[in-house]
């Protein structure tokens, strides 16, 4: 989907059981492009994986990283072992853990994340 805000996770017990969103128009303005939630457009899906992906940007620590309490490291980064946060079934990967790169070095990141989410997810099954 495109142009889609999430506003919201929701779940029980550690684990997202549905994402609450709405559309957006991206509207040129003054100070550049901006988001503008259409009115009376929010709907929700059922999730039992987020993936958040986000280019050139250092990690947030507001929207996530601060209300789980995800360890970092000394330069701000998520902290990982084996792409897995501080936080157990919370996996980081790209720039969140590495900080600003190339593309390539993110793509590689989430395939070396996407490995050890499937075990990881093997293992509890």
């Amino acid at each position: 989907m495109w142009s889609v805000l999430t506003k919201e996770l929701t779940g029980s017990g550690g684990h997202v059981n549905q994402l609450h969103l709405a559309m957006v128009d991206w509207e040129n303005g003054a100070s550049g492009w901006q988001m503008k939630e259409r009115p009376d457009s929010g709907f929700t899906i059922r999730a039992d994986l987020v993936l958040v992906a986000m280019g050139f940007l250092h990690v947030n620590h507001a929207g996530l990283v601060n209300p789980m309490g995800l360890r970092l490291d000394s330069r701000g980064n998520v902290a990982v072992k084996e792409h897995m946060t501080s936080v157990e079934g919370v996996f980081a990967a790209g720039d969140t853990v590495r900080g600003a790169s190339l593309v390539v070095h993110a793509i590689n990141s989430g395939r070396l994340a996407a490995v050890e989410i499937d075990r990881w997810l093997l293992d509890k099954s």
